[in-house]
This record gives structure tokens, C-alpha cells and sequence, in this order.
């Protein structure tokens, strides 16, 4: 995060009733689609705990706030779609291939959902 120039994104292991959630990252590093919910509908698929914006860059956006009235699990991608755009996105965490960041529930995780193609992830 330190490092962020803009808008940087990670991997997030126990979200959205999956293992995790993650940016897909492709050969030459810049994200281009998310192994989420909802990727369809939402640009920016990602969970809150996934994303850290440069404060100075955040500074130079005075008019961007977070949007209340979002629909619920639209909030992220709403508020990002306002700073930047996919290819502006740093993908940290070893290109987005490894969770080090986790929700964290005192009850039993419910994957309700599968991910398809999580051999490639160190979860």
C-alpha cells in the first residue's frame, strides 16, 4: 500500500461467500476483470477491504466522495469509477496471486459459491 501512485488492489480470501475475491491480472500486469459476484453489472468488482487509494492523488479528486445512496454491493465500484480507470489500477500481492488480506468472522465461513479457477491462487 505504501507504494500506491493512484488506486492499488489485492486479493481478499473469505469475501463474498467465496474463498476469495481477486483482480484477474494479465501477462503484461494491468487488471482487466475480477473473480467476484456480480462481475457482470459492476466495473470495478471488488470488496472494500481490497483496494487503497494514494492520499494525495485522493486530494487532487475533491469532488469524489463515496456515494450512500449506492445500491447495496455497488458502493466500491461506484466510488472508482470516479477516480480511475482499469488500466490506472496497481495490482499488489505478487500480480494479485496471493491473499494477505482476510474478512474475518467468529462463525464458520459459507462458500456458497465456487471459484473456478483458483489453482493459480495461494490462499
Amino acid at each position: 500500500m505504501r507504494y500506491t501512485n493512484k488506486v492499488s488492489v489485492w486479493p481478499v480470501g473469505l469475501a463474498g461467500e467465496m474463498k476469495f475475491e481477486a483482480p484477474i491480472v494479465n501477462d503484461t500486469g494491468y487488471v482487466t476483470g475480477w473473480i467476484s459476484w456480480a462481475t457482470e453489472t459492476r466495473k470495478f468488482a471488488t470488496d472494500m477491504c481490497s483496494f487503497a487509494v494514494n492520499l494525495q492523488f485522493y486530494h487532487e479528486k475533491p469532488n469524489v466522495r463515496f456515494d450512500l445512496a449506492s445500491p447495496l454491493g455497488y458502493l466500491e465500484t461506484q466510488y472508482l469509477e470516479k477516480l480511475v480507470t482499469m488500466e490506472e489500477l496497481e495490482p499488489k500481492a505478487d500480480r494479485c496471486t496471493k491473499v494477505y488480506v482476510w474478512h474475518t468472522k467468529t462463525q464458520q465461513p459459507k462458500w456458497t459459491k465456487v471459484n473456478s479457477n483458483d489453482s493459480y491462487m495461494e490462499v
